[in-house]
């Protein structure tokens, strides 16, 4: 018999916060704010998950900037 197992990774977006310029690749783009989550799978089902990390994502070249849970909070509450 084979177990199949593994993880993955999944991104929520929380809220959209505007449009802004991403000082990445200076493109003027909607900022979101999201969390990133780890799910264990078995045979490719969600087990149980947990969250890396939360932040500001920009959606045109990808970056992260990690934000700690009193930022995202009140960033999250406005």
């Amino acid at each position: 018999m084979v177990i199949v197992y593994g993880t993955r990774n999944n991104i929520k977006i929380k809220k959209n916060l505007g449009v802004n310029i991403c000082p990445n690749c200076g493109m003027t783009t909607e900022k979101v704010l999201a969390a990133e989550k780890q799910q264990f799978t078995l045979f490719y089902i969600p087990i149980f998950s947990h969250t890396l990390r939360k932040g500001l994502i920009c959606p045109n070249c990808g970056m992260y900037k990690t934000l700690t849970n009193a930022e995202f909070k009140e960033m999250s509450m406005n």
